[in-house]
């Protein structure tokens, strides 16, 4: 349980750290082009990782496997991914991960319903905590000099970072199953990433290809960064489920908002407000998360 934890708190990190790097390069690129070069850059990562790590189990993939992989790849990436990289360009990083971590409620009810799992009593305490703490940031935001601007797209980011929560949730609950014995945590990283990616390319192409010959290459680099960042933070958390349960790998994972909350304090100080407020929020965000470490590790 103990190396769950750690692989939970890796994956934080490495997401964290591409939602800081996709502000930066969505200034320039566009969400759908950006999520593309993001996704496709930790396909490619992951799936090199995977055919030298478990060249075996890719060559016994099954079509039924395959199908899961299909299902996974397509929930995370053209939808859950499009939502995200969109909702940070519209409120930005420090709000759009903050909200974006109302996953560790959607995915304790699935998996409540879905996989029987029953979370002990810090755990079960610790996530509504992580809410509170997402309801203060929220309400940080609208005193905040950025909300007189554009009220409806601010409303219109944090909706679809909330889908991208209930889309990563969706996927988490999948994931548990598939990694319960069917495929090993890289392979299914890969599989997903690959598949995702393909999906996410027929439905953005247009848009990668008429802004292809105009991107600036230090934000295209930018987001393959990102890509790097967050194919890894997928990685770690494909090995944090095939170790724990949904409800304890979910909320942890949830502590990106901290690291996400320092990395714009840092390098997105002319991009991102930071306000008192919202340092409280995340912060109460983090406390419900150390609640569900406890829990897990007890």
């Amino acid at each position: 349980m103990v190396l769950a934890v750690v692989f939970s708190f890796l994956a934080a990190l490495g997401f964290s750290c591409g939602y800081a790097l996709i502000r930066v390069g969505t200034q320039r690129v566009s969400a759908p082009t950006a999520t593309f070069f993001t996704v496709i850059t930790g396909a490619v990562l992951i799936s090199i990782l995977a055919l030298i790590l478990n060249l075996p189990e890719v060559k016994a993939v099954t079509p039924t496997t395959l199908g899961w992989f299909a299902v996974m790849g397509a929930i995370a990436y053209p939808v859950a991914r499009v939502f995200q990289n969109s909702a940070i360009t519209m409120v930005g990083a420090t709000r759009a991960a903050p909200v974006s971590s109302l996953q560790p409620i959607f995915a304790m009810t699935l998996a409540l319903l879905i996989l029987g799992e029953r979370p002990n009593l810090l755990v079960f305490l610790g996530t509504p905590v992580i809410v509170c703490g997402l309801i203060i940031v929220v309400v940080a935001s609208r005193n905040s000099q950025a909300m007189n601007q554009l009220m409806t797209t601010r409303k219109l980011g944090y909706l679809l970072a909330m889908g991208a929560a209930l889309s990563f949730a969706t996927r988490d609950t999948i994931s548990r199953h598939v990694l319960g014995g069917i495929a090993p945590p890289m392979v299914t990283a890969a599989f997903a990433l690959s598949i995702g990616s393909v999906l996410l390319f027929m439905l953005t192409y247009r848009d990668v290809i008429n802004s292809f010959r105009n991107l600036p290459t230090k934000y295209v680099a930018i987001c393959c960064l990102a890509g790097v960042s967050q194919g890894l933070a997928v990685a770690f958390l494909f090995q944090a489920l095939s170790r724990a349960p949904v409800t304890v790998v979910s909320p942890i994972n949830a502590s990106s908002p901290l690291i996400t909350l320092v990395l714009a304090h840092i390098f997105l100080q002319r991009l991102e407000h930071i306000s008192p407020m919202l340092v409280v929020g995340t912060l109460l965000s983090v406390g419900g998360v150390v609640l569900v470490v406890v829990g897990a590790v007890s």
